[in-house]
Formats: C-alpha cells, structure tokens, sequence
C-alpha cells in the first residue's frame, strides 16, 4: 500500500471532524496584542485531559467490515495503547516558566473541562467559548487562560469494505486557546494535526517500531507548534 497514503495529509483531524458534525467550524484567531501588553492581569495555563492514543478506521465500511477490519488491526491497537503521550502536560509547565521569565503573573491550574463542547461553537458564538470559563476567573483569580486541548493521539488507515486503501498514518492533534475570561471571548486560536508517516515498514508487529518512532516524532512536533505563539522571541517581541 505504499504511496497511497498521501492523500490522509490533506485530511483533517479526523476526531475533530467527529465531533463537531454540521457545527459552525471555528477559524483561526490570530493573537491579540492585548494579551502582552496587560501585564497588569494574571494568566491561567492549563491542559485537557489528554486523549487515550487509538487506532481509527475511516472510509465506506459496513458493520461487518468494520467488525473484520477491528479484528485485523488487534495487534497495531494493543501496541498503539501503550504509547505515552504524557509529554503533552509540560506544555503547562514551559509556557507558564516562559511567561513568568517577562515579568506576567501567571498560575498553573489543574481543572476538569468538556472538550468536546469546547470544540462545537454554537451558530453566532463563533470567536467566543461555547462552554462559560467565567468561573475559573473567580475559582483560581485569573483573568486570562492558556489552555492546550490535545484533540487525538494514534493512527487513522482508511479502508473500502475490508481493503485498506492507505498505510496507517499517525495522528497528533491539539487546539490551542487564549480566552478572556471577562466575556469568553477567545484572544487566540489554533487548531492544528501532524501527520506522520512510518519511515520505512510499517507493519512490524508486535511492537511497530518504525510506526512508534513516527508517534513520538509527530507528539514532539505538534508540542513544539503549540509553543511557538509563547516563545520568548515572540513574548519580547510583544511586550511594551
């Protein structure tokens, strides 16, 4: 099946595409400059609670043919569990360390939230939270929120009926928030997917070496992606 992966890149976070259906997709929010030049006010960083990795199967598939195409990918979904995306929690820790360096005031805060809701903005919500974040303010005395969603951890292969149609793709996926928590209007958004292909075999069972390399190569990619608008470059830069 080589070579017949490639059209999975232009695919987009397929646990994303689940969960918001026919809702209003939310676009990009590029930073707003408010958020480095009122230092006056105290940040919250925070990470959902992050995805278990997983194996996903798309494409026209009957009951049954999902059902074999489950039972055939056993092995890749027992390896697949065991990866660690652990790493995904240091985002708190680096942005707040980072903040902190340029004089802000920031909190690291350990919270429960509905990520999914999250993710849906209801028709003429769209640049504001779906979910009322109000409370974090007076909970935790902050007035602004860095918030990371990691949205899918593992592989998606697209099948038709029982054929595979492509080599297992490996999927990280995270949404990153900057939220006023006046008014839950969002100062930043950025939803983004790396998508990594195996280098060389794939199907290598039981442990998948090539397909686990591509895992911890895409985690450490997508994390870095998710700091970049918090690096110091971009805090000096934007700080008066």
């Amino acid at each position: 099946m080589k070579g017949n992966h490639r059209w999975l890149y232009t695919l987009p976070l397929f646990v994303l595409a689940l969960l918001t259906g026919c809702a209003t997709v939310q676009p990009p929010v590029a930073m707003d400059q408010v958020f480095w030049t009122e230092k006056h006010e105290s940040i919250g960083v925070m990470v959902a609670d992050l995805p278990a990795p997983t194996v996903v199967m798309i494409g026209q598939q009957g009951l049954l043919d999902y059902a074999v195409n489950s039972a055939v990918a056993s092995g890749l979904r027992s390896k697949v569990e065991t990866w660690d995306a652990s790493g995904f929690n240091e985002l708190s820790a680096v942005v707040t360390e980072q903040l902190r360096s340029h004089g802000y005031k920031v909190k690291q805060i350990q919270e429960t939230l509905d990520a999914a809701e999250l993710m849906q903005p209801k028709s003429g919500k769209v640049g504001f939270s779906p979910v009322d974040l109000r409370s974090i303010k007076a909970k935790h005395n902050v007035d602004k929120l860095v918030l990371f969603i990691p949205t899918a951890f593992g592989t998606v292969r697209s099948y038709y009926s029982v054929v595979p149609t492509s080599d297992p793709i490996v999927q990280v996926g995270v949404n990153s928030y900057v939220v006023d928590l006046d008014d839950n209007r969002f100062l930043y958004y950025q939803g983004q997917v790396v998508n990594r292909a195996a280098e060389g075999e794939w199907d290598e069972g039981p442990e998948y070496p090539n397909l686990t390399n591509a895992f911890y190569q895409a985690l450490d990619s997508a994390q870095q992606s998710a700091l970049t608008p918090f690096k110091t470059q971009q805090v000096s830069t934007n700080t008066p």
